[in-house]
């Protein structure tokens, strides 16, 4: 996002919920902001809006964190003279709830995993025979669950698995349910990107592939390539559409290897990750979205370049190895999948210091 609206001379400043995040070392950065280990991201970052926020600022949010600061704060924000992301805030904290989303797909009509909300042990135990095995604990509320969990779920092979994993997070506070596992390849990922203006109407429609993601089964996109599916896209505005969302979304689907159909994995109502893929293929949404809260004309963006890949290669070789040794990827079949024209979410000849600075993280990380 820095690397769209900076270069355009508008001055970016983000907040973060740690010191290490790539953004603070880019030269589109102006001023980075972050909550001290042990410290409440909220209250942190609100108390800097109220005092030495720049005024008169757009608030975009980029995770879970920033949405519900918005959605439960906008009025404050907007009295103190800032311009936050256009959104439905209930709606917004709806689908910051994953038991709320399935609940509204199940109405919709958008087909989804068969889950179970379980809220104590008598709960789980009366579902626990229910599920077939590997099933998946997720969390009701992902953001809270990042605070104390690295990947995104918790996999279980049998009941007793299942009851460890969820004392665990029982113990924790965290609102968990239980998931049936989509069966299908890495590759039976998709997504839709697009934003409904306030009569629920799209401005653009992009859809994407991810090809692979890491840790391999349950985890965060590291190789994605941009393509056209009228199906994923009719059915991604169907829900943001029949749950009420206004501005920006995006929706992804994991397509089910036993009937084919494309089943709702989650609603981001918020920017995301690949936000540098959908620049790169020519759909500048930081761009549109300031450009929309602000009174800009809007840059147009219905056509987009399809097939571009957006690669992370620590990641993918970490996530092809595992698939490797598990007998699921061959080796020669992952270079050929990557034997390609890439792009990097954080590599740039005029802005090296976010890439240089993360995998100096990352190789730290992976030393301890």
């Amino acid at each position: 996002m820095a690397r769209s609206l900076g270069p355009r001379g508008i001055e970016v400043q983000a907040l973060g919920d740690r010191p290490d995040r790539p953004v603070r070392y880019s030269r589109h950065c102006a001023n980075y902001v972050t909550a001290l280990r042990g410290e409440d991201v909220h209250a942190r970052w609100l108390q800097w809006l109220r005092s030495d926020g720049p005024e008169g600022a757009v608030v975009l949010p980029c995770d879970d964190d920033g949405l519900e600061l918005v959605a439960r704060n906008r009025r404050e924000l907007v009295d103190l003279g800032y311009l936050p992301i256009e959104a439905d805030d209930d709606v917004a904290l709806a689908m910051l709830d994953k038991e709320r989303q399935y609940e509204l797909a199940a109405r919709i009509g958008v087909p989804a995993p068969r889950t179970a909300p379980v809220r104590s042990l008598e709960e789980l135990d009366a579902v626990a025979g229910s599920f077939a095995y590997p099933c998946a604990l997720k969390p009701l509320h992902s953001h809270l669950w990042a605070r104390h969990f690295y990947g995104k779920v918790v996999v279980a092979a049998d009941a007793a698995q299942l009851r460890v994993a969820f004392e665990r997070t029982f113990a924790l506070g965290i609102e968990v349910l239980v998931t049936e596992i989509v069966p299908g390849p890495e590759s039976a990922y998709f997504g839709h990107y697009s934003y409904l203006d306030e009569h629920g109407e799209p401005l653009f429609h992009l859809t994407k592939q991810k090809l692979r993601q890491f840790p391999s089964g349950f985890g965060a996109g590291c190789y994605h390539v941009t393509d056209w599916d009228p199906e994923v896209a009719e059915l991604g505005l169907r829900f943001m559409q029949g749950v009420g969302a206004r501005g920006l979304s995006n929706v992804e689907f994991k397509r089910d290897a036993r009937d084919g159909q494309l089943k709702l994995i989650e609603l981001n109502y918020r920017f995301t990750a690949i936000t540098e893929l959908l620049r790169r293929s020519g759909a500048d949404v930081a761009w549109l979205v300031y450009s929309r809260l602000v009174g800009r004309p809007l840059p147009p963006i219905a056509h987009y370049r399809r097939g571009v890949r957006f690669w992370y290669p620590m990641e993918d070789t970490r996530s092809a190895l595992s698939s490797c040794r598990a007998g699921e990827l061959p080796p020669a079949a992952w270079i050929r999948s990557i034997a390609h024209r890439q792009t990097f979410p954080l590599l740039s000849i005029d802005d090296p210091l976010p890439s240089v600075g993360y995998h100096a993280w990352l190789a730290r990380r992976l030393l301890n």
